[in-house]
């Protein structure tokens, strides 16, 4: 497929950025997550774990009044909604990058190995594939889960476990289609090792959508991590995360309604504004995608 040639090759990213609103306003929104998680302990107002039966089930301040001091409410033992939303922004955005870090490198990797050898590698890959997407994503996250016990690091590894797929399979379709093209044969008849034609060559050119299935992935992954834990299978209760506070809320739905609308609405917005970011970047680094 035909592109423009010298530096208009790439339009920019700020100027793809202001043609498109909802993306600069997703950026922002992400901007202010992280710095929010990062800054946990500092910006939020009280200790999240800290407990106040005589303060239980507050709600919200526009519903009450300024005179309250929890902003957003209390939960069902006290404790201030607003600071563990601000610390379970850590945990879903911990769980969400790591686990795309991880599933992006297997998969890629692996992809690429498969479609330009060939051969036996590409056939015991593209099994294991199958073996696996014959299961539903959840319910093997599920079943690991279940086996290896509740935990931070369990959960990383079990949605990593579970995420490279889809990456090994679009790379590999689209190595299938470049290993034939002139620039390709071009490296190999040079004397390029391997190795080098698809890390140099190739994957400069499957990377757009790589970007792609990485930002569908985080927000996969946010709500992959709220569901786990929501079922008790993933992060232990004593750690406040968007997903505990869904599980410990639902229970109070009718007479204390924030409780799991709040996380309800960070998880949307933030799977919302990271996928807008993923169409954005993918049309800022290659249009003609």
């Amino acid at each position: 497929m035909s592109r423009p040639a010298g530096g208009q090759k790439r339009p920019g990213y700020s100027k793809a950025l202001l043609r498109r609103p909802a993306a600069a306003l997703s950026v922002a929104f992400l901007l202010v997550l992280a710095v929010a998680a990062v800054a946990a302990p500092y910006l939020a107002p009280h200790d999240p774990a800290r407990q106040s039966l005589r303060s239980r089930l507050l709600p919200p301040v526009p519903l009450v009044g300024s005179e309250q001091t929890h902003a957003l409410g209390t939960d069902q033992l006290g404790r201030d909604v607003l600071s563990r939303l601000i610390h379970g922004a850590r945990v879903s955005l911990l769980v969400g990058l790591s686990v795309v870090v991880i599933a992006a490198s297997i998969g890629t990797g692996l992809g690429l190995a498969a479609g330009y050898l060939g051969g036996r590698v590409d056939a015991v890959l593209m099994r294991t594939v199958d073996i696996f997407l014959a299961f539903p994503f959840l319910l093997l996250a599920i079943v690991f889960m279940a086996t290896l016990g509740p935990g931070l690091k369990n959960i990383v590894f079990v949605l990593a476990l579970t995420g490279w797929l889809d990456y090994a399979r679009t790379v590999r379709a689209q190595v299938l289609a470049l290993r034939e093209t002139e620039y390709v044969t071009a490296a190999e008849a040079l004397g390029v090792v391997k190795s080098g034609v698809m890390w140099r060559h190739i994957f400069p050119n499957i990377l757009a959508s790589v970007i792609v299935i990485a930002s569908l992935q985080v927000g996969a992954v946010i709500v992959a991590e709220a569901s786990l834990t929501f079922l008790g299978l993933g992060v232990p209760p004593a750690i406040p995360t968007w997903g505990t506070m869904l599980a410990t809320g639902r229970q109070y739905m009718s007479s204390a309604w924030w409780l799991a609308t709040l996380p309800g609405v960070a998880i949307t917005l933030t799977v919302l504004a990271v996928n807008t970011i993923g169409d954005w970047l993918r049309d800022a680094r290659d249009p003609y995608l």
